[in-house]
């Protein structure tokens, strides 16, 4: 059945920012804001450097740039390291409901294309990245399983190839080869999580440079798989096993838009893990209580959440990757510092001695009183020597029920900004800030990206 594949592109062709609610146009250049900033502040994150090193000493046609770095690179490879940078610190926008990030494949691969067309209007890109973000989030919101394949990765290829053909202006027949295209080469898996593994920050990066090299096959006139979605080997058959909901792909589609589901990140590592921190800076905040005192903390979280992020903390060969992933870790800082950014996950912060004796004393179970792949609540009970507090929450920081305005996420942007080792990137955040609040306005973003070499 190619119902779904039909309805898709279209959306996607014909639906153009005219078409788009104000509210959802404000939401998603809030959550551009979001992204730029988690990129900027990424670009000196393990790993990032050397692939900014690698994709410029490829060299190639001088398309698109690398976010504050020199020079410009073929369009797939500035998809490619531009993704990497935004999802290094885990600090990207999340969908709550189905553990994906959606921002980190579309607007990487969207701004490539743009900037590779040239002439592209913030309008045109605001349009694009919507239109993604929202097929993204309604792919992983169809699922039901809990995470083995990354869906940020698996869902966001048929996203990126969808903001990057509507970017490229593909008729209803190339968009549906795109789509076709970049589903063989979706990918992305949750081993390298656990293993921690640094190609993690990078499965959302190739999941974009498929999505731009996948446009312009497309164009060329290259075909893919039709029945992409429901056919027999199609993504839902072959990488869910068959067990999905497809009245979440259809259910108010071209009326509503599913990426102001999202949520923006208060804490820069695993959303997985911020139920825990919010609620550990809750029972320092509420009883004061001396970590020196603290005899056992026992976290009890969903199923899937103790699977990702409940092991004991061990520090491996990537330090900051174990961190990210690790309610001990995340929790034992926030009862010690009553915050957790960035600088908590540089490693001589990580290796800090009162932290790692605190994780030491934290145990994470299952609830099984929550649902499989919930990720909004956290029971947390510490034990001192003289007392025991409880702390439940269920609303977790920056979800639409709890969620972060415009002006804390300005707040994000600067301090991320801050955090950035580029001095040129702090000289000039006040104009890039503007330029992404205005960017409705822009008749060109490359007005925008001029700003970051």
């Amino acid at each position: 059945m190619e119902e779904i594949l039909a309805k898709i592109v279209h959306h996607l062709t014909k639906t153009q920012f005219d078409d788009l609610p104000a509210t959802v146009i404000d939401h998603t250049k809030k959550f551009i804001v979001d992204s730029f900033g988690v990129a900027i502040a990424g670009g000196s994150a393990p790993g990032c450097k050397e692939v900014a090193d690698l994709v410029r000493s490829w060299g190639g046609k001088p398309e698109a740039t690398l976010l504050g770095y020199e020079g410009k690179v073929p369009s797939p490879s500035a998809a490619f390291a531009n993704s990497v940078m935004m999802h290094a610190l885990d600090f990207d926008d999340t969908l709550d409901e189905s553990a994906l990030h959606a921002h980190v494949t579309v607007l990487p691969s969207a701004l490539a294309v743009a900037e590779a067309m040239g002439g592209v209007s913030g309008k045109d890109l605001i349009t694009a990245v919507t239109l993604g973000v929202d097929l993204v989030c309604r792919l992983g919101l169809a699922t039901r399983r809990p995470l083995s394949w990354v869906r940020t990765a698996t869902c966001g290829s048929f996203g990126a190839a969808a903001a990057s053909g509507k970017i490229l202006r593909l008729d209803k027949e190339e968009m549906w080869n795109a789509l076709g295209v970049v589903y063989s080469q979706a990918s992305g898996n949750a081993q390298c999580l656990i293993d921690g593994g640094l190609v993690k920050r990078m499965q959302p990066g190739f999941s974009a440079k498929a999505g731009v090299f996948s446009v312009f096959l497309a164009k060329k006139g290259i075909t893919g798989a039709k029945d992409l979605f429901e056919g027999p080997y199609g993504f839902f058959n072959l990488y869910e096993g068959g067990d999905y909901d497809r009245e979440s792909i259809l259910t108010g589609f071209g009326k509503q838009f599913e990426g102001v589901k999202l949520s923006i990140k208060p804490y820069p590592s695993c959303r997985m893990t911020h139920a825990s921190i919010d609620a550990a800076i809750a029972v320092r905040e509420n009883y004061k209580i001396n970590p020196s005192e603290i005899e056992e903390v026992v976290v009890r979280v969903s199923p899937m959440v103790f699977n990702m992020v409940g092991s004991p903390f061990v520090i491996r060969e990537n330090p900051q990757v174990d961190a990210q992933f690790s309610i001990p870790y995340n929790v034992a800082v926030g009862m010690i510092k009553g915050e957790v950014f960035l600088k908590d996950f540089d490693e001589r912060y990580i290796r800090d001695p009162q932290v790692l004796e605190l994780s030491r004393k934290i145990r994470v179970e299952i609830d099984p009183g929550l649902p499989e792949r919930d990720m909004m609540s956290a029971d947390l009970q510490v034990k001192t020597k003289n007392n025991i507090f409880y702390k439940k929450v269920d609303k977790v920081k920056g979800n639409p029920l709890n969620p972060m305005d415009m002006n804390e996420c300005v707040k994000k942007f600067m301090k991320c900004i801050e955090y950035s080792e580029n001095p040129n990137m702090e000289k000039k955040a006040k104009e890039i800030l503007d330029a992404l609040i205005d960017l409705d306005q822009l008749r060109d973003i490359s007005v925008l990206m001029r700003l970051f070499v």
